[in-house]
């Protein structure tokens, strides 16, 4: 193949793959960190009163001399409504910088959900929450990084020649709408077991997020469905099992993480402030086969993710590391993304402590 028309083929799949980039959401290995971004129902759901959570994610380092990086922060709070049941309010803020055209997308959402308790005594209760949350978001790309077919002069890239692309824009801007469901209880002795399930549906509005200033060029943002769950399991004093799963869905995109980790608490009180956990999840994902013309995609493992975290008081730190498996392991040594995240829970003096899941 000659050179020149290796360079167009490379310009077409770049500029293809926006409709993917801008069509997907970001992802965490450590997704229940940043919780507002998993399900907008899990706004206020915790045993304490209020949480903020922090956490980086830095994706590709070995790949690309532009890696992917994602910072998301949250605050939320969780009020009495009533003799049983609650509120809960959350602000969230997202940031996210991919690859050489600098594709940069910063969203910030207001939550609110409410807690209805269905069922259960006071240690074994059952509740039920529906949550919303509004978005505003802005996207935007580098043109000028970006390289095209008419910039190539025949032995090399000009970038003093035109584009030839006029009809794009740099800048997007776009409201966003998400709602959510979710289901926890706990059990066991004294309640100090729980279990939980949730449904999210995000980018309810479709907006168009289409960089070309034409109007038939409009792209809607999928819709994106998310099904997640786990569990806080007792099996001894100081031993937990902590499994968690999430499904996702949002166009021709598939996407599951599931594992578990294993807590253990310091002191000899069940359930203390001094605790670690460690474990192992595994991500799987529709992926485009290789050596295919017509983008057949195949459905296996593109990840192992060992996980790390620590809590001390109403700090938790937790540290994970996606180790490739897929078919980028060759172009990525098997290095996929390192991810930092960070909770602090403040628990009040007054109100009612729930047997609530812990993000």
């Amino acid at each position: 193949m000659k050179l020149s028309k290796l360079f167009t083929l490379t310009i077409v799949a770049l500029t293809a793959s926006w409709s993917s980039v801008s069509a997907q959401d970001i992802h965490f290995s450590q997704f229940g960190t940043s919780n507002l971004t998993l399900n907008p129902a899990t706004t206020g759901v915790m045993t304490c009163n209020a949480r903020v959570s922090v956490i980086y994610r830095n994706q590709w380092a070995n790949a690309t001399s532009n890696p992917f990086n994602t910072f998301a922060v949250g605050a939320e709070a969780k009020f009495n409504a009533g003799t049983n049941d609650f509120y809960g309010v959350g602000l969230s803020l997202w940031a996210d910088a991919a690859g050489a055209s600098k594709f940069t997308t910063i969203q910030g959402s207001l939550s609110g959900s409410y807690m209805k308790k269905i069922g259960g005594r006071r240690s074994k209760d059952h509740f039920l929450v529906a949550g919303a949350q509004l978005g505003f978001m802005q996207r935007s790309i580098d043109l000028q990084s970006l390289r095209w077919g008419e910039q190539w002069n025949g032995t090399s890239y000009d970038p003093s020649t035109s584009s030839g692309e006029n009809n794009f824009g740099s800048n997007r801007m776009a409201f966003d709408l998400s709602a959510g469901l979710m289901w926890f209880s706990s059990f066991g002795e004294g309640g100090k077991s729980n279990v939980y399930a949730g449904i999210g549906f995000q980018h309810l509005t479709k907006a168009n997020v289409s960089f070309a200033q034409v109007t038939n060029k409009a792209e809607a943002l999928w819709t994106k469905y998310t099904i997640h769950g786990g569990a806080d399991i007792r099996l001894k004093k100081r031993l937990a099992l902590v499994p968690t799963f999430m499904l996702a869905s949002q166009g021709p995109s598939f996407q599951m993480n599931v594992g578990t980790s294993v807590k253990f608490d310091f002191s000899k009180k069940a359930q203390s402030s001094q605790a670690f956990s460690l474990g192992m999840y595994v991500r799987a994902t529709n992926m485009v086969k290789s050596n295919t013309v017509d983008d057949e995609t195949t459905f296996g493992g593109e990840s192992l993710v060992p996980r790390l975290e620590v809590q001390f008081g109403s700090h938790r730190i937790g540290f994970a590391y996606d180790i490739s498996i897929s078919q980028v392991v060759a172009a990525t040594s098997g290095n996929g993304a390192f991810e930092l995240g960070y909770v602090w829970t403040m628990c009040g003096g007054k109100g009612r402590r729930l047997g609530c899941p812990t993000f």
